[in-house]
């Protein structure tokens, strides 16, 4: 695949402002045009038992300070000499994002967070899990430090579709971007705590022990040599066993990674995201992007 459209949803918050700049340096790595879209929050109002609505001239308003803070942001892009569209869509938030990502054939979607409360501060807060879920098209999470551009990748891999998927759009960034790949696939040493129980039992727990060490370290490099045949030299496997997310920033904070990647089944929201539980912790703790693919993507 190749990126060509990436879409920045913005709120003109600070964590907006460092997305679009993520955006921008990758969008030139890529020679991608750039969208950025703005879904204004038209507010209700509850008095007593009746639902209050603001006036035309209000509503007004509300669009033309949108679109003057849409313009100032576009001022940006037009200084780093990209193609670009903004675009002001009223709606809910995460139906606009999906639909015009599907609209217009966008590769990959970029968004800000808060970084310190993780997902539940996600750009626009509470909608954060319907983004993730509904919106199939790859997305990078952008905290407050993760800026510059993907020179080195981590892919989180549980050899499914979805990890498949992610490695698939970590190859198109890597093509623009080069650097480093790093595969990462985390187990259960299920017979580590047996190895020190007697010589017999011992001596067999650990045969079993490297024998499925070997096995998973051959079925990671030989997806790794399937994924990234032209890249085959540029890619390292990694093999850790303990906590998955512990172990996956590990291996990214060693080899220096400022890119992440992880697939979602998407069935069932940020649950079902890589290995259930290991996703939102990634999405919390990471201090450098994240990229998330849905399997449909």
């Amino acid at each position: 695949m190749q990126i060509n459209q990436i879409l920045v949803p913005t709120d003109f918050s600070q964590n907006a402002y460092l997305a679009l700049d993520y955006a921008i340096a990758l969008a030139k790595q890529c020679s991608a045009k750039l969208h950025l879209l703005h879904t204004p929050v038209i507010p209700n109002y509850l008095l007593m038992d009746l639902s209050y609505s603001p006036g035309p001239e209000a509503v007004t308003r509300i669009l033309n300070d949108a679109q003057e803070a849409l313009d100032q942001q576009s001022q940006t892009i037009d200084t780093a000499g990209l193609e670009h569209f903004t675009v002001i869509r009223e709606g809910t938030v995460h139906e606009v994002i999906r639909d015009y990502a599907k609209e217009h054939d966008v590769d990959l979607v970029v968004v800000g967070t808060h970084g310190r409360s993780g997902v539940s501060k996600f750009m626009y807060g509470s909608i954060t899990e319907r983004v993730l879920k509904t919106v199939h098209t790859p997305i990078i999470v952008v905290p407050p430090k993760g800026d510059g551009v993907p020179s080195s990748i981590v892919i989180a891999y549980d050899f499914s579709a979805p990890a498949k998927h992610a490695a698939e759009v970590a190859r198109a960034i890597h093509g623009v971007c080069h650097g480093s790949l790093h595969l990462v696939h985390s187990y259960l040493d299920v017979w580590g705590e047996y190895t020190d129980r007697g010589a017999v039992v011992g001596e067999a727990a650990e045969k079993r022990r490297q024998a499925l060490h070997r096995g998973l370290e051959g079925m990671l490099k030989d997806d790794a040599n399937e994924l990234f045949s032209i890249d085959a030299q540029a890619i390292q496997t990694h093999l850790v066993t303990g906590d998955p997310t512990a172990g996956i920033l590990k291996v990214a904070n060693d080899v220096g990674a400022n890119l992440i990647c992880a697939g979602t089944t998407g069935k069932s929201g940020i649950e079902r995201l890589l290995i259930g539980s290991v996703a939102r912790r990634l999405l919390h703790d990471s201090e450098i992007p994240l990229l998330l693919t849905h399997q449909e993507g």
